[in-house]
């Protein structure tokens, strides 16, 4: 009996962990969003301690902020934290191309999922714009960089790069804010295939480097130079 209850308690605790982190990552609770102890456990059905350490969780991975006197919320994004972040993924997916450039050489499984993930996006750039089409495309692009990561032989890169998804998810949103930047990452999804079936490494590295700096020059030229003063907490009407 003593044992089960913290089991339970542990259940509840990755039960409301899973769905606030699904939540902010959905862009669903937006940065700087409150959350109250009191509301949680009406929206996750969860009791307060599940409630409180699942905050815990989220705190320590960078998603929610813990403030004396004021109680949790979504942890707000930051130009800096933007550009910091975006940094830090060029240094890391560059790499984690290369290798997926030699596995995709050696190791059919990588090259066939690859080859047709190329296919969809080769497929994506004939449709008219739609939102079945923009979901295609995310779809697509989350199964291109996870088939990249899976490849790297490095499991540390792997694990870091796993830790920041998701940051970068909390972001894509913006980063196609404007209706054109699907019709050019798509171009840049093909550039990054085309480099990574062929091996070049090389070529592969600067595709990514660059599919992520013009991610991020979207995010600054649609949301931080757009109408009204949007910088700390990168969405329509935060206050600052």
């Amino acid at each position: 009996m003593t044992t089960a209850r913290p089991a339970v308690e542990a259940s509840k605790t990755d039960h409301v962990h899973r769905q606030l982190k699904a939540q902010i990552e959905s862009g669903e609770l937006t940065p700087g969003t409150p959350l109250s102890e009191l509301s949680l456990v009406g929206r996750t059905g969860a009791s307060r301690t599940p409630v409180r350490e699942a905050l815990r969780r989220l705190a320590a991975e960078g998603l929610v902020d813990l403030v004396p006197r004021q109680g949790a919320r979504v942890s707000r994004i930051s130009p800096q934290g933007v550009r910091d972040l975006f940094d830090l993924r060029a240094l890391l997916e560059s790499e984690a191309m290369r290798q997926a450039a030699d596995a995709a050489q050696t190791d059919p499984r990588v090259r066939s999922t690859l080859t047709h993930l190329r296919a969809g996006f080769a497929r994506l750039q004939q449709e008219a714009p739609s939102a079945t089409r923009s979901a295609a495309f995310y779809e697509l692009a989350y199964r291109f960089d996870a088939t990249v990561v899976d490849a790297t032989r490095n499991e540390h890169l792997r694990r870091t790069i796993a830790d920041l998804r998701p940051h970068t998810a909390r972001l894509r949103r913006l980063s196609h804010a404007d209706p054109e930047r699907i019709e050019t990452s798509v171009v840049e999804h093909l550039r990054m295939c085309d480099a990574v079936l062929t091996g070049d490494r090389a070529e592969a590295a600067s595709a990514c480097a660059d599919h992520l700096a013009q991610s991020v020059r979207t995010i600054f030229a649609t949301v931080l130079d757009g109408p009204g003063d949007r910088s700390m907490d990168l969405q329509p009407g935060a206050d600052q």
